[in-house]
């Protein structure tokens, strides 16, 4: 059958009244039309009224969503980027109502506003609302003409529609003005996309295939993604609801949206819904207090849905299933739960009638699902074994609703029945006996496949679920069939291969797989796929309780050491006035002036229980955005009492409140902590925090590390630090204060540090880098780096502000160092002068130093004499780094002077942009001839030419060279030098990296290059070269050589 024609018999034709194109095309806007245009407004508001007048009236609860129009707009902050303030912004929210007025700079330009939130969260009850307080004028007055509203599911299994079929079905139940009269001012109009796209839709990246005419029909996928890459009517308004899920997707459309989200309940919101659902308080309450007794059933019912469906059951059935209740941990339970308990409903038919309409239902949703379809006919249900007309159509109403104006037309009550119902016949399935299977003929393999293209990923969390051990014998019982033989064991071991083949089409979000692992509530199963993982990162703008629930039960399932890094910039649902937790310990405990047990659950209760869990192993624990209250503290602080795995905690990006550090310091001190590694990356730390931590310093004695990155710190504070640093106790080997000084304060902390540096002989690496010490900080920090005691070993002052003043200090310090071996210096104006005092500090005979980094200094061949003494009495030295210097040919002449000599040890040079032509290869060739210890030489940024290439690849060739990473990005070269390359690679079978990216090389040049790469004896793994401007063939022969010799990186 013609796919097309299969897919126009499935159309319910009843719903959808399509634009004839003559109507379409039909007259323009006439004088008498500007009367027309006016009072038709005044009647389309009027309509909508009629249409959403309960949600307008009754506006508080909608299925159990209280219809708030306070959003939390999600700003997704990068983590590399710096903002202005150095940390976080707060939350912020809007309420509905503003979404579309002007922005801060006052413009009222057209707006695309995506709201997202789970299923069940109440995303298209929140638009309906919408469009009748703008019916009522109580939002956005004079805004828009008109509100075009869009259900994404309903039109998702038509071939083609047209823009102009999507407005007049907005309009099909009231005699309308033509289309032109309707788009007269395109920036008065508002489109809302509902549901976009919760189903499989092919997001093209090509602009070609979209459209910007009105009238012009094309594929729903396509129609859909005009709209959101503003083809279609670029001066109207967009309003986008979504799954999270369907984000990633919308993000590569959309031009700079305002995304906010749709807040789940919060405990008094939830409160409030239960009241008023029940007939008496005292029965409301003790249901709310029921749910607050198991912790998952709980945070399940801060989504309205969810909170719906316990008051549906328990309205109608009284208090005997609450006791039940109590054992509901999961989603899937939940939904089980509401369907076997709407079966008890039945009056005058069998419970076995009821099971196969359920079973009728299961298929019906399998199919509608696999056809892109939300809306059915009579048709469709009678043809699944589903009668609306019999004894059970008052069953049907728990789970299916009619379609207001479409005649005989249903949809399920909310899209997550369809997808359970999908995951039950799935899991329910038996082929051989199944008399719909040409309908619903897909596996659940073949719905695995489609998860990448965001297609249900609820309804394989609900499989997951299904095929938990203990719901079988529910199962059977609610829809009277046994889970297929062997599903289970076949479903898992298959995710389990899927997920460990890193070239797998699966390729599952993180957050989607704990869900499913989650519901399948089986710890050793979850232990198998987590330990795999080895390390999770999570950096999703938002979560929610269900999320964080999700992953603390994966978490503590895990037995290998796994590094997880979580961005907490939102997490949804934990208020202030949450209750406090109920497994806090007495608070002497901590010895704190306050009572811990009053202090409300932090956002990370449940995830810090998990690692509090004895088998959990979590080494690294990196939290982005979040804010350090008390709470946060204590929850934390309270790991480290028992947990005797983690080793690395990293904040970044985060607000640190004086409160919570204290309180986490007091988990740092207990006996059982063995953090070795504490990092804060661009925080706002208070200085008094910073004794609480000096405290910490003196008594644990695993802590090594200790990072204050960007993380700006008063002079107070770091003095308060140092006194923690002096102690005898302590045992920190590494300290980083990369860009953390303020200004004027650094002369006074390189006083405490150098008296740091003579009372602490464990310290081996310092960071002071991006800090403005200035000649004068470092002359101070020199007094302590000369002294006896001190053992440091990596010195990085990169970025310092220093002169050649400073050099003369470190000279004499490293004339009588015996520990240090690194040396960084880069982004500092020493210039020849600062070099040539180093340089007599570096060869003195006592020497250590190994690795010298002087890029970016200011220097040229003036300098390079001393340079290449060093290079020639010095045994230590291993790496040279001079990029960015005005070395020139001369300068690199003496270098090679130097590089020649026996006693040289130089493994790594790196001359990058150093102003160097064709004329120093010769000099480079010579010392490649005598030098048997350079292995990693740089000269990208180079204008060498060919000619300087092909003397440079004589010394390459010659037997003594033990090159092994060649760097010649730029360097002006072209085919001409590829002969010489080829031969390069022939015969030097040391050489195992050569970047050629940055040049003219054509296809020619290539093509004797990958002749080369054939060669037995070409040892290359890493080639680095452009490919975007090179022919077919060329490609080809790539293409081939890549299947000959599969471990070369390109």
């Amino acid at each position: 059958m013609n796919s097309q024609k299969k897919r126009k018999d499935m159309e319910p034709a009843c719903t959808w009244s399509l634009l004839s194109e003559q109507k379409a095309a039909s007259s323009s806007l006439t004088s008498s039309s500007w009367k027309e245009l006016t009072d038709y407004r005044e009647v389309f508001k009027k309509h909508l009224k009629e249409k959403y007048l309960k949600i307008g009236v009754d506006k508080c609860y909608h299925h159990g969503k209280h219809i708030d129009s306070r959003l939390l707009v999600v700003k997704e902050h990068c983590i590399s980027e710096k903002p202005s303030c150095g940390i976080p912004q707060q939350d912020n929210f809007i309420e509905m109502e503003h979404v579309f007025d002007p922005d801060e700079e006052g413009s009222s330009s057209p707006r695309t506003v995506v709201l997202q939130g789970c299923a069940g969260i109440g995303k298209t009850a929140v638009v309906h609302k919408f469009m009748f307080d703008w019916a009522a004028g109580m939002v956005t007055p004079g805004r828009f003409d008109y509100v075009i509203y869009i259900n994404c599911r309903e039109i998702s299994h038509f071939a083609n529609l047209s823009a102009a079929d999507l407005i007049t079905n907005t309009f099909q139940d009231v005699d309308g003005p033509i289309l032109d009269v309707i788009l007269t001012y395109p920036e008065k109009l508002l489109f809302i996309l509902d549901g976009f796209p919760e189903l499989q839709y092919r997001v093209g990246d090509q602009d070609e295939d979209l459209s910007a005419n009105p009238q012009e029909r094309k594929p729903v996928e396509t129609l859909l993604c005009s709209f959101v890459r503003k083809k279609l009517f670029p001066e109207s308004s967009l309003l986008i609801t979504a799954r999270p899920a369907t984000m990633k997707k919308l993000h590569s459309l959309l031009k700079q949206p305002l995304q906010a989200e749709i807040l789940w309940f919060t405990d008094a919101e939830k409160r409030a819904y239960f009241l008023s659902q029940f007939p008496g308080a005292n029965a409301a309450m003790r249901v709310f207090h029921g749910l607050q007794e198991n912790e998952g059933l709980d945070i399940m019912s801060s989504l309205p849905i969810i909170s719906w469906m316990i008051c549906s059951v328990l309205q109608s059935q009284g208090d005997g299933d609450r006791t039940l209740m109590r054992s509901l941990q999961t989603m899937t339970d939940m939904y089980l739960f509401y369907f076997s308990k709407c079966l008890k409903t039945l009056i005058g038919i069998s419970v076995w009638k009821g099971q196969s309409c359920l079973w009728g239902l299961c298929s019906l949703a399998a199919e509608g699902l696999q056809n892109q379809k939300v809306l059915f006919e009579v048709s469709d249900l009678r043809r699944h074994g589903i009668g609306v007309y019999d004894t059970s159509c008052t069953f049907l109403n728990h789970f299916l609703k009619k379609v207001k104006g479409g005649g005989s037309v249903y949809t399920f009550l909310h899209f997550s029945f369809q997808e359970f119902l999908t995951a039950v016949f799935y899991a329910l399935k038996n082929d051989s006996s199944w008399m719909f299977s040409d309908q619903v003929g897909k596996t659940w393999q073949e719905i695995f496949q489609q998860y990448g293209k965001g297609f249900s990923s609820l309804t394989i969390q609900f499989l997951f679920g299904l095929l938990h051990k203990g719901k079988g014998k529910a199962v059977e019982t609610t829809f009277g069939r046994k889970v297929s033989l062997g599903l289970r064991e076949e479903l898992l071991k298959w995710t389990e291969k899927e997920i460990k083949d890193k070239s797998s089409r699966l390729q599952i979000e993180p957050m989607d797989l704990f869900h499913c692992l989650y519901e399948i509530q089986e710890e050793e199963y979850a232990k198998r796929i987590i330990d795999d993982l080895g390390s999770i990162i999570l950096l999703q703008p938002t979560y929610t309780k269900m999320d964080i629930l999700a992953m603390s039960f994966c978490v503590k399932s895990s037995h290998s050491h796994l590094s997880v890094s979580l961005k907490c910039q939102h997490l949804l649902g934990f208020e202030e006035e949450d209750r406090a937790s109920a497994f806090m310990p007495p608070a002497s405990t901590f010895n704190q002036p306050f009572q811990l047990c009053t202090l409300p659950v932090s956002p990370l209760h449940l995830f810090c229980q998990a690692l509090r869990n004895p088998y959990c192993k979590v080494k690294e624990l990196k939290l982005i955005f979040c804010h350090l209250t008390s709470s946060y503290g204590r929850d934390l602080s309270l790991v480290f009492e028992t947990n005797q795995y983690l080793t690395d905690l990293e904040f970044v990006k985060n607000t640190l409140e004086d409160s919570g550090m204290k309180l986490l310091c007091e988990g740092l001190k207990q006996p059982n902590c063995i953090l070795q590694t504490l990092r804060l990356y661009r925080c706002l730390i208070p200085s008094a925090s910073c004794g609480a931590l000096a405290a910490v310093l003196s008594t644990n004695q695993w802590l090594t590390e200790l990072e204050f990155s960007e993380t700006k710190l008063e002079a107070s504070a770091l003095k308060l630090l140092c006194e923690g640093l002096k102690d005898p106790n302590c045992k920190v080997q590494k300290l980083k204060l990369c860009a953390s000084f303020l200004p004027g304060s650094s002369e006074a902390v390189c006083k405490y540090l150098a008296s740091v540096l003579i009372c602490n002989p464990n310290l081996t690496e310092l960071d002071l880098s991006e800090n403005p010490l200035g000649d004068t900080g470092v002359k101070h920090l020199c007094e302590g780096l000369r002294h006896s005691n001190c053992k440091v070993e990596k010195l990085d002052l990169s970025t310092c502000s220093l002169t050649d003043a400073s050099c003369v200090e470190l000279s004499s310090f490293l004339q009588v160092s015996q520990t240090l071996k690194e040396l960084f210096v880069f982004a500092n104006a020493l210039g020849d002068t600062g070099v040539q005092h180093l340089c007599e500090g570096l060869h003195h005979p006592s020497g250590t130093i190994q690795n010298l980094v002087l890029s970016e200094c200011s220097l040229s061949a003036a300098c390079c004499e001393s340079l290449a003494q060093v290079l020639s009495s010095t045994r230590s030295l291993t790496r040279l780094l001079l990029i960015n210097n005005k070395i020139e040919d001369l300068g690199l002449k003496l270098l090679c002077e130097g590089l020649k000599q026996p006693d040289c040890q130089l493994k790594d040079l790196s001359l990058w942009t150093c102003h160097l032509t064709g004329e120093c290869c010769q000099d480079l060739c010579d010392a490649l001839y005598t030098n048997e210890h350079l292995r990693v030489l740089d000269l990208s940024d180079n204008a060498l030419g060919d000619e300087g290439m092909q003397v440079l690849c004589e010394g390459l060739k010659h037997p003594s060279c033990k090159l092994q990473t060649l760097w010649l990005a730029e360097c002006h070269l072209t085919d001409a030098c590829c002969g010489a390359l080829a031969s390069v690679l022939k015969r030097n079978e040391n050489l195992t990296l050569l970047d050629l990216s940055g040049n003219d090389l054509k296809d020619f040049g290539v093509q004797m290059l990958c002749d080369a790469l054939i060669d037995p004896k070409c040892r290359l793994q890493t080639f680095y070269i452009d490919t975007d401007h090179l022919h077919e063939e060329t490609f080809r022969k790539i293409e081939a050589l890549k299947m000959s010799k599969p471990g070369i990186t390109w």
